[in-house]
């Protein structure tokens, strides 16, 4: 089962709004589309320039959550950077401190 069948993702890309000197971060919102409880994990291409929380969970049957992504601005403007979403139904053994 794939991603896009577990959750649905909004925004599916994600714009940083540049500014000056300052962090800028961008939210992303996940919904599980299904009844049984889904666990993520966010990953990216450059780790050492995001800060993502939360980057992993268990998402509830038909819940969200919001995952904000933070970074400073690029020091030469370029940024070519990736997100990857994994998911996968959560086992029985999921714990609710590991909820989002």
């Amino acid at each position: 089962m794939s991603t896009a069948e577990l959750l649905n993702i909004e925004p599916l890309e994600l714009k940083f709004p540049f500014e000056l000197k300052k962090q800028i971060s961008c939210s992303l919102q996940l919904l599980n589309m299904t009844d049984s409880d889904v666990a993520f994990k966010v990953k990216s291409t450059n780790p050492k320039n995001y800060c993502v929380r939360p980057n992993t969970g268990v998402l509830l049957p038909r819940s969200a959550c919001d995952v904000i992504a933070q970074k400073e601005d690029p020091p030469d403007m370029q940024c070519k950077d990736k997100f990857l979403l994994q998911s996968l139904r959560a086992s029985d053994g999921a714990t609710a401190r590991d909820q989002c």
